[in-house]
């Protein structure tokens, strides 16, 4: 079968949009997670301030009941598919992301069931879709993380040529924490450093770095840690410092690649990236180093050619003959002339 004469139906979850962070100030107002046609987020309960996403403390065994609201923003009749799915950060980048339509769950997905897998939301109008979630016996202890998805049901199969088919979706987040020991660990596993020098010194912004380090959450808490990244040279310069700033949480269990770039390099030096990660209130911290030579070969043949041609001078001023001649030797005092006497 040729793809000329197939139809490639690619179900991308382009927005996966679940709320991140921690509560919010009471005065600040939760956000739904919104494309633009509907949003999702967890059922107002009553009075309290709006929730950005579920958080649940629960004891292995125990069932709890919520539901979510979606409000379509279109001036159209909406259709949606509804799931639970387990979250996983995305390897590069650290993501957040839902299992799509049809994985496998082994975590909060499977203790997830939704009262509807399919509802109609009218015009302007909304829907709530109540859930029921029970953590197994034997579930265990610390931070679990899924959601509930709602995503635009596939189209039917239509032949002809290829065609790419998207299908936009949104995510409500769950996180669980069950009951017993918390044991927060992370830890940096390795860090790369590609150095771009500068090609001459002092002109310019010139050349570049970029520090890719890998970090594992081996523990059984999520965390969001603050990192500071330094570039040093062999006599303690400092080349960059980040300064403290946040990195995206990770999950327990994932391990994540993060990145940064970094204007200007020497053009030689032997530069030295550490990496260091503080997670806050966890108290929790991890650190790793990596080195690489910064070394401008434009600028070490132009160094080369101004001490050959400096050598070249000096030799070539000192094989240069005295113009004035050797000086001649010293023949000793001259004899007076004779007087000559005159004849009477």
């Amino acid at each position: 079968m040729t793809i000329g004469s197939s139809v490639r139906r690619v179900a991308a979850v382009l927005a996966v949009a679940a709320l991140a962070g921690l509560a919010l100030p009471l005065a600040e107002p939760a956000q739904a997670a919104d494309n633009g046609a509907w949003s999702a987020a967890p059922t107002k309960n009553g009075p309290f301030t709006p929730r950005q996403f579920f958080f649940f403390e629960m004891a292995p065994g125990q069932t709890i009941k919520d539901s979510i609201t979606i409000k379509n923003s279109s001036d159209q009749p909406l259709n949606l598919d509804i799931y639970p799915a387990d979250a996983f950060n995305t390897v590069v980048g650290a993501g957040f992301a839902l299992r799509k339509l049809g994985d496998e769950n082994k975590d909060v997905g499977s203790w997830v069931t939704v009262g509807k897998k399919r509802v109609s939301v009218p015009a302007g109008g909304e829907e709530k879709v109540p859930f029921a979630m029970t953590t197994p016996k034997g579930t265990t202890p610390g931070d679990h993380a899924g959601g509930i998805v709602t995503i635009e049901p596939a189209p039917s199969p239509v032949g002809g040529d290829s065609q790419v088919i998207t299908r936009r979706a949104l995510g409500v987040r769950i996180y669980v924490r069950v009951a017993g020991p918390l044991t927060p660990s992370l830890t940096v596993t390795k860090v790369d450093l590609k150095v771009s020098p500068a090609r001459l010194p002092f002109v310019g912004l010139q050349g570049g770095a970029s520090v890719t380090y890998t970090v594992q959450n081996t523990g059984n808490v999520r965390i969001t840690a603050d990192r500071v990244i330094t570039l040093k040279g062999q006599v303690g310069r400092t080349f960059h410092d980040t300064g403290k700033g946040p990195v995206p949480e990770i999950l327990p269990g994932s391990t994540v690649i993060l990145s940064e770039s970094f204007a200007k390099m020497p053009v030689l030096s032997l530069v030295t990236a550490r990496v260091e990660l503080d997670g806050g209130v966890t108290d929790v911290s991890t650190a790793g180093d990596a080195t690489a030579w910064s070394i401008s070969w434009v600028f070490l043949f132009i160094l080369l050619l101004v001490f050959v041609a400096l050598g070249l001078a000096i030799w070539w001023s000192r094989r240069e003959p005295n113009v004035d001649g050797p000086r001649p030797a010293d023949a000793g005092p001259v004899a007076p002339e004779a007087e000559q006497v005159g004849q009477p």
